[in-house]
């Protein structure tokens, strides 16, 4: 599992000594997670010149990886190579291991002389994004690792190096907000989906006959923005059936009964052709006086001005993408400091993208940077008016999840997770044999963590309590069920407290399955189920089905006290509220190993701003009416919400979807609409949590995200939206 960062000093080690093939692997791996799925890896003995391939719609970019000294000559040789090649060449990217000296000199150097980009990327850019993300630490663990096994005594980077997430406010302000935020804002998620809606029906027309049907907006919504599936999904038929009620001046939805179609009537299209108007001649005026700004750059227009303006909105975009947060604060702010840093980077890859000659670069980029500055600095009403808008549609979009960065950060977490699963996720997933698979919300929850890295752990103890549970439903329903089962209904059988009896009719009444035997058969066999057999059928279906890995009792006991899990198996006797002293037992003995594994793996030991690693993930509650002393001494909870995992880490969008609608989102007028639906004090609070993380040290930044994670994993009373039921035990 990956923990933690690299230490530099382990990645200069590495780099140096890595040999050809393994820096290859490396690199392929590495500018797959940073570039995404645009770059495609080549390679291979006769490459053409080219090791990987970058494309865009612009042109292609190819990539040459190498350890050679004398980078001069490679990058010529590569140039020839892809000529000779037939290759048209937008960019070399050269990308070694060596460090070059004043890389900037070079590539001008080089661009001039070869008559194409030239882009160095060496040891320096390598260090500075070796611990940016889960996959480029995982390229690291994978490829340079094995380089520095000979040196014991240098180890992963500790809060001397604080990661990403602790140099930047996104993770650490987005704990913030969703702590405070148990609730939820449903107005706001009510809000984007009635956005989304009128989007996605504004090219019907009842006059014209075009209609569209819940399914097919439904569709168009999530094709644009796949993010919004999560969010949004549960909603859609509510808010419909809202705004077809004509009760939302301006923003009613005509529904037609019998095709069961929508379109948007004259009233709404004109009420949105208002809004639209106004956002566009916002974002016209801000353009038109960027250009104004741009005519003090060259002495003749000849379409210069206008690029000069789209540019330079370009780079704004991009400003908001990589640093968004930061930048929304700067701009909130009275009192500004300096600009965002990440500024003179979005201007090259501006350029990049608008294939500006290598000659005029220089140039573009100088009064790019000082237009970007004059905004920044001293706007204009309009441009102040443009970029709150588009701040506040970052924040609104911040607040779902929609931010690369929040997604990286939970994806780092999950990756050390050791959750071991109660036996009412377990149940519950058994009963969801024959659902839909996008009904199988437990069984869904299990196989997306262990595709996100978590590892999940059966204990002994817990696959007791669901082999019990079995054996109980077996003789539930051969005492009450067996000699009557062709009379149960629908609402007899959903009387039963037996969540496997209840399945079982749901699903022969669909015609999925023919008998009792042959239900309890998908799990173990039948006639095993009294006996030893039987439990250890079940717990290899377990394990094989949701690749969990085993715990035995004995080694729980070995890192527990045993006066303590005693301590609590009496008080649960003594409540009633386990059964036997069996059950009674393995639930003590399931919470103090908690401890006991956090212990071990020193988990207490140090502090990391992804909180605890080790919980007993579900939804049973009863025991936590006995173990508050517990939590008290051990000054943390063990429990961690399904829930947490479901909304944060399974069911997150991908990174790549949500840079993609960055890039759909901002430009577009739609993107300055989004942010008129956010609530005022929602922007101020955030606004007033990066603040705060602005003036603490990387340290206590740290300890706050510990702290604040760990809540988030444990808190009973927030709301989520995406939840498994709590009522199948």
């Amino acid at each position: 599992m990956l923990e933690g960062n690299i230490h530099p000093e382990l990645v200069q080690v590495a780099l140096e000594k890595v040999e050809g093939f393994a820096f290859e692997r490396f690199a392929n791996d590495f500018l797959s997670v940073l570039e995404g799925r645009d770059f495609i890896p080549l390679g291979g003995v006769k490459d053409g010149g080219a090791d990987g391939l970058y494309e865009c719609g612009n042109g292609r970019s190819y990539y040459q990886f190498t350890r050679q000294e004398n980078h001069r000559d490679k990058i010529r040789k590569t140039s020839a190579r892809l000529i000779e090649f037939g290759r048209n060449a937008k960019t070399i990217y050269y990308f070694t291991s060596r460090l070059i000296p004043h890389v900037d000199k070079e590539e001008d150097l080089l661009s001039e002389e070869l008559d194409v980009a030239v882009k160095i990327k060496d040891r320096k850019y390598i260090m500075s994004h070796i611990n940016d993300s889960n996959g480029t630490i995982a390229a690291y663990t994978n490829n340079l690792a094995v380089y520095t096994k000979f040196l014991e005594r240098v180890g992963k980077s500790d809060e001397s190096f604080p990661s990403a997430s602790v140099n930047d406010p996104t993770a650490y302000v987005f704990l913030q907000h969703e702590v405070i935020n148990r609730l939820g804002d449903r107005k706001l998620i009510h809000s984007l989906t009635d956005s989304m809606l009128l989007w996605a029906l504004s090219d019907t027309d009842p006059d014209k006959g075009i209609f569209m049907t819940a399914g097919e907006i439904s569709e168009r919504i999530f094709e644009r923005f796949p993010w919004a599936s999560k969010l949004l999904k549960s909603h859609i038929s509510k808010r419909l059936e809202v705004l077809r009620t004509k009760t939302l001046t301006g923003r009613e939805v005509r529904w037609h009964r019998k095709e069961n179609k929508y379109c948007l009537p004259f009233e709404t299209r004109k009420a949105i052709k208002a809004e639209n108007q106004t956002d566009e001649a916002l974002k016209i005026r801000f353009i038109e006086e960027l250009k104004v700004m741009a005519s003090d750059c060259f002495d003749e227009d000849d379409g210069k001005y206008q690029k000069m303006a789209t540019l330079s909105d370009n780079v704004i975009h991009k400003i908001f993408e990589k640093q968004g947060l930061l930048l929304a604060h700067f701009l909130s702010s009275e009192e500004k400091d300096k600009a965002p840093p990440v500024v003179s980077d979005c201007i090259d890859e501006a350029l990049e993208t608008a294939l500006i000659k290598n000659q005029e670069k220089e140039i573009y980029r100088d009064y790019i940077e000082n237009i970007i500055q004059k905004v920044f600095f001293h706007s204009s009403p309009t441009q102040r008016a443009y970029l709150t808008n588009l701040s506040r549609t970052y924040v609104l979009l911040f607040t779902l999840q929609v931010e690369p960065r929040i997604i990286e950060y939970f994806s780092t977490m999950s990756a050390s997770f050791r959750l071991y699963l109660g036996s009412d996720i377990l149940i519950k997933a058994l009963s969801e044999r024959y659902l839909l698979p996008e009904d199988q919300v437990a069984r869904n929850l299990l196989k997306m963590s262990s595709q996100a890295g978590i590892s999940l752990y059966l204990s002994e103890c817990v696959l007791e309590e669901i082999y019990t549970h079995i054996r109980g439903t077996y003789f539930e329903f051969l005492n009450y069920f067996a000699d009557i089962e062709p009379y149960i209904t629908n609402e007899i059988a959903r009387n039963s407290q037996k969540i496997l009896i209840r399945s079982y009719f749901y699903a022969k009444k669909d015609g999925l399955v023919k008998s009792w035997k042959a239900y309890l058969g998908q799990f173990l066999s039948y006639h095993n189920i009294d006996r030893p057999e039987g439990r250890e059928e079940l717990r290899k279906y377990l394990l094989s089905e949701y690749k969990l890995i085993f715990t035995e009792n004995s080694e729980l006991e070995a890192i527990t006290n045993s006066d303590k899990v005693q301590a609590l198996t009496n008080a649960m006797l003594e409540a009633i509220d386990k059964k036997n002293l069996n059950l009674a037992h393995n639930t003590a003995l399931l919470v103090h190993g908690i401890y006991g594994l956090r212990s071990i793996n020193r988990e207490v030991a140090s502090v990391s701003e992804y909180g605890l690693k080790t919980w007993w993930m579900t939804n049973q509650t009863k025991v936590l009416k006995y173990t508050a002393d517990i939590i008290r001494s051990n000054r943390s909870h063990y429990i961690m919400r399904p829930e947490f995992v479901l909304n944060f880490i399974a069911m997150s969008p991908k990174c790549e979807q949500v840079r993609n609608s960055f890039k759909d989102i901002f430009p577009s007028v739609f993107g300055i609409q989004l942010g008129h639906r956010l609530k005022d004090d929602v922007f101020h609070g955030i606004m007033s949590d990066v603040q705060t993380w602005k003036e603490h040290e990387p340290g206590r930044i740290t300890a706050l995200m510990s702290d604040l994670s760990d809540k988030l994993k444990s808190d009973r009373l927030k709301r989520y939206d995406q939840s498994l039921e709590n009522d199948f035990i």
